[in-house]
Formats: C-alpha cells, sequence, structure tokens
C-alpha cells in the first residue's frame, strides 16, 4: 500500500468528519452517547481534526460486555467518539484496503457479509469431494492476551483500554 499520501489531511477534513459522524450515529440517535456527542457536535469534531493533524490522536476507554448469542463472547465496546474515528478513518482507507484484500475475505466488507460467505462455503462444498474440518470456538480466547497487547504497544503506542 502506498504511504505518504496525505491520508491524515484526507481523513480531518471537515465533511469527511461530519460523514463519519452521521454512519456512527446511524440507527443509534437516541442513544444517550450519541446525544452528548451531537450536543456538542462542532467542538467534538473540531477537537477530533486538530488530532488527526497533530497526529496524536487519543483512542479512548473500551467496554466489556458479554454476550450469549449463540455461545457466550466477551465484547470490546469502542467509545461513540472512537467510533465517529473508525469511521473517518474507514471513509478514506477502504477502498485502498479493498484492493488488497482477498476475494473470500467476507467480515466488514461491503457486498460480502455472513449470508455471502456460507452461499460461498455452500458452493465449495457441493463443488469439490474434500473439505477442512476445523474448530475455532472460542479461538480470540486462546490468544494469551498480555502478549498481544504487549506486541501491539510494540508496534503501535496507542493507549486503548478495556473496562468492565
Amino acid at each position: 500500500m502506498a504511504r505518504g499520501r496525505g491520508l491524515y489531511h484526507q481523513i480531518a477534513e471537515p465533511d469527511n468528519l461530519r460523514l463519519a459522524f452521521r454512519k456512527a450515529a446511524m440507527g443509534k440517535a437516541d442513544r444517550r452517547e450519541v446525544v452528548a456527542y451531537r450536543r456538542d457536535l462542532a467542538a467534538n469534531l473540531v477537537r477530533l481534526r486538530s488530532h488527526l493533524l497533530s497526529g496524536d490522536v487519543p483512542i479512548g476507554t473500551y467496554r466489556l460486555f458479554t454476550i450469549l448469542d449463540p455461545k457466550e463472547r466477551i465484547i470490546c465496546a469502542a467509545s461513540f467518539g472512537d467510533r465517529v474515528l473508525h469511521h473517518a478513518v474507514m471513509n478514506i482507507c477502504e477502498p485502498e484496503l479493498e484492493r488488497y484484500a482477498i476475494f473470500d475475505t467476507y467480515a466488514c466488507r461491503p457486498g460480502k457479509g455472513l449470508h455471502r460467505a456460507v452461499a460461498r462455503g455452500t458452493g465449495v462444498t457441493r463443488r469439490y469431494p474434500w473439505y477442512l474440518k476445523l474448530d475455532i470456538r472460542k479461538y480470540f480466547d486462546s490468544i494469551h492476551h498480555a502478549t498481544l497487547l504487549q506486541q501491539r504497544q510494540r508496534d503501535l503506542p496507542l493507549s486503548g483500554k478495556c473496562h468492565r
């Protein structure tokens, strides 16, 4: 992927930040976090833009919770401000990242997703006499989280934290 094409400046464009806010708020307009962010929207977006242009974007605190659908999973949810940042980054970077993704990557991609992945898997199993059986149950639980965090901090010095 090419570097140094002014991505921070593109991400920090006011129009991109407003679009990111709208995407992050979609379907969540009545949530307390969204209402509070919208109440001071102009200042919040100016602050985010300033952080982006300085190259020093503080990453917020994440909230941990457990869901049981269809199995128990621990979810680490970003704050609303961080979700605005995520959308701002992806608005600019997604087309470039998409060029490098392999065809059979289905998670979080436009026009793909669970139903397409299942259809592709079904088609492949009908076409070929062989298959791969694997168990990815609790895969992320099998990762030693302290080591992963140390590696992440070495490679990407960010300050995200998870709290229950």
